[in-house]
């Protein structure tokens, strides 16, 4: 198992200015992985249906997104951004048994992030009608 990366900050993969990544067939997730520090908006029908078991320890945590263009994902990196350091920075990871701990705050930080993905989730049905 990697270490944990530590005083890292988050790190950010941003997605092509001006394209369309996620605005396929494929479903769109919001990762952050607790173990190197990243996150990142990304499509795939691969583990779509079922978790990967880096999300079922909780190395990785994901949010189901809908499908927006690149700026818009990115927009999103750059508003959860404070969330996710802190979530990174509330976390120790476990090899066993096979988990992470969340420490006091982190929760909060969850929150924030399911909220600002739930908002997306309107704003994409609301531009539907």
């Amino acid at each position: 198992m990697p270490e944990k990366a530590a005083g890292q900050e988050i790190a950010r993969d941003y997605l092509t200015r001006g394209g369309n990544d996620l605005e396929s067939e494929s479903r769109a997730f919001l990762s952050i992985d607790l173990v190197h520090g990243r996150i990142r908006a990304y499509s795939g029908d691969e583990y779509a249906e079922t978790a990967p078991a880096l999300v079922g320890s909780g190395w990785h945590m994901r949010w189901p997104i809908p499908p927006i263009d690149n700026d818009r994902a990115n927009q999103l990196l750059n508003d959860v951004a404070d969330s996710a350091a802190n979530l990174f920075g509330k976390s120790a990871v476990r090899e066993e048994p096979l988990g992470v701990i969340l420490y006091g705050g982190a929760g909060t930080s969850v929150d924030i992030i399911n909220r600002r993905c739930a908002d997306l989730w309107q704003e994409h049905y609301e531009g539907l009608k």
